[in-house]
């Protein structure tokens, strides 16, 4: 009696097996598949559509932007193929989503306020690829590289790449440096009191007459080099010139140094911190 309920099981459940050990097996290899060959599918789409936006001339940081975007929405799509394959339905996944809708909702909050702050920044063209950026604040400094659907890629000047969130550069006050296509050097240079002021002045104009970069017989860029305050041991003279904003540290660095070797050059005192002493005679030291 035993034996034959037994046997029945077994029965039972190899049928079962043979009946779904082909589609279990087809499942997997499905999986399989879709998991190898999706990513190329995806590798292969933004490429074509890369060279296709760069033919056009298409700003660069809107392709970065597009091709996140792609690339996320080719994700989403694998996970509702791997579930079809799983076999859920998605009536069945939609009824689920729908009501977590609001804790989903929340979770995502800070993700959609990056998504929708990428496209303000695009659609009013705050920053372009290679820019040269800083916050008011100070936290945010250097070439912008690519913006994606949550964050946006920063070179700082020494090297290192930092990744901000969308949201922050678009509320922040951001100082853009290279949408002029010029700059001012604001230079400030300090000479003793016993050196002439006019003698001062012209040795500054030399630097600026042997400096090519700087431009010169522009009006609407003018040189400027004059007095601007007096010190307690030294009179600073404010150095104020335009170049192009590719030329800007160069130039900085390189009249740093011919304004010392100027200054050299014509017998002008760079003053140090120094104090006077002045001691009267009639004054009784008494040495007990």
């Amino acid at each position: 009696m035993k034996s034959a309920f037994y046997e029945k099981i077994l029965e039972n459940l190899l049928t079962s097996l043979e009946h779904y050990l082909p589609v279990l097996a087809g499942k997997i290899i499905a999986f399989l598949l879709i998991c190898f060959i999706w990513p190329k599918i995806t590798k292969f789409l933004l490429k074509t559509f890369e060279k296709a936006m760069t033919l056009r001339h298409n700003d660069p940081l809107l392709i970065s932007f597009l091709k996140s975007l792609i690339k996320t929405l080719m994700y989403i799509a694998l996970a509702f193929i791997i579930i079809g394959i799983i076999g859920i339905k998605a009536t069945s996944l939609v009824t689920i989503l729908g009501t977590a809708g609001v804790a989903i909702g929340l979770a995502l909050q800070g993700s959609l306020a990056n998504l929708a702050s990428g496209i303000l920044i695009l659609f009013f063209k705050q920053v372009s690829k290679g820019d040269f950026i800083s916050s008011l604040d100070g936290t945010i400094e250097g070439t912008v590289q690519s913006i994606h659907i949550l964050y946006t890629t920063i070179q700082q000047p020494n090297g290192p790449l930092i990744i901000v969130p969308n949201s922050q550069i678009a509320n922040a006050s951001i100082v853009n440096y290279s949408r002029n296509p010029y700059r001012r050097l604001d230079l400030v240079y300090s000479a003793s009191y016993d050196n002439p002021i006019d003698k001062v002045i012209s040795v500054l104009n030399q630097v600026i007459e042997n400096e090519p970069r700087i431009i010169k017989n522009n009006p609407n860029l003018p040189v400027t080099i004059s007095l601007n305050k007096q010190n307690a041991s030294s009179l600073d003279y404010v150095f104020r010139a335009w170049v192009r904003k590719e030329d800007y540290l160069d130039t900085m660095l390189d009249c740093n140094i011919n304004v010392k070797k100027f200054f050299d050059k014509n017998g002008i005192e760079i003053p140090y911190n120094k104090l006077d002493l002045y001691v009267k005679n009639n004054i009784n030291i008494d040495n007990k």
